[in-house]
């Protein structure tokens, strides 16, 4: 491996469990890239202690593996900003602790992103998981367009590959206390109104972990940071107010039941 690596990975967890079965999916579905130049930071601050251990067995034998610990970075941007200033490579990764990269996924994005020099950062398509099943899968436009992002993200952000040099044109992820939950979806549309764009990959590369409940894991002040920065992001780039009921969209769905979100989900 050279003393600069292709790509850096960048992982944020907090995961206070005691079982480490599916960190230990996550990360060896990492190390077993079919491309192997690469590096893996991993910020674990507020973890559990076998969580903790785990890291620090996995860094021992894996020379690749750089732990970032400075003990008090509890938010995921704040984890992966602290990442970002460490990492070396060319590309930054994104990979979260409950999901499963296919081996082929860094080779094929790095290959894409060789023959499309237009193109600042790729995703893919995934297989969305619950309860370490397979529920269904999830397809993305290939050349998203702002307006993709009115209802919902066209990307899932573990699965991004970007340029080092756009995420330092945009001084990388915001620590504001309103993107707490919806740090990709900022970053996202702070890269857009910059002039860059992105690309998903046509096939299935990824299984991304999602909720118990379709909104376990989304509270009110959560959906109020994404109205937030909808507001902020969509103003910056001169949607509104045509674009003001999506800004409002978070709030809305959060007060509907979910028996009629399901419907709406159907149609």
């Amino acid at each position: 491996m050279r003393q600069r690596p292709e790509i850096s990975v960048l992982m944020g967890i907090y995961d206070k469990s005691k079982n480490v079965s599916m960190l230990r999916r996550s990360v060896e579905s990492i190390q077993n890239q079919s491309f192997c130049d690469f590096e893996f930071l991993i910020c674990d601050d507020g973890s559990s202690k076998e969580v903790k251990q785990y890291l620090d067995n996995a860094a021992q034998k894996d020379p690749r593996i750089r732990l970032v610990r400075a003990g008090d970075m509890f938010l995921l941007p704040v984890k992966l900003n602290q990442c970002l200033k460490k990492a070396r490579g060319k590309y930054i990764a994104r990979m979260d602790g409950d999901d499963f990269s296919y081996p082929e996924r860094f080779q094929k994005q790095i290959d894409y992103l060789s023959k499309h020099p237009e193109i600042a950062f790729v995703g893919c398509n995934v297989n969305l998981i619950r309860n370490e099943k397979i529920i269904r899968k999830q397809c993305f436009p290939e050349n998203p367009h702002i307006r993709d992002f009115y209802m919902t993200q066209p990307y899932i952000h573990p699965t991004l590959i970007f340029r080092r040099e756009v995420l330092e044109a945009v001084n990388g992820y915001s620590e504001e206390k309103y993107v707490v939950l919806c740090e990709d979806y900022d970053l996202l549309l702070r890269l857009y109104a910059k002039g860059f764009s992105g690309a998903n990959l046509q096939e299935i590369l990824f299984d991304y972990t999602i909720p118990m409940t379709a909104k376990g894991n989304r509270k009110m002040r959560h959906r109020w940071n994404e109205t937030v920065t909808r507001w902020h992001r969509f103003r910056e780039m001169g949607l509104l107010p045509g674009a003001l009921p999506y800004v409002i969209k978070p709030i809305s769905v959060g007060v509907l039941p979910e028996f009629i979100l399901k419907r709406i989900k159907r149609l």
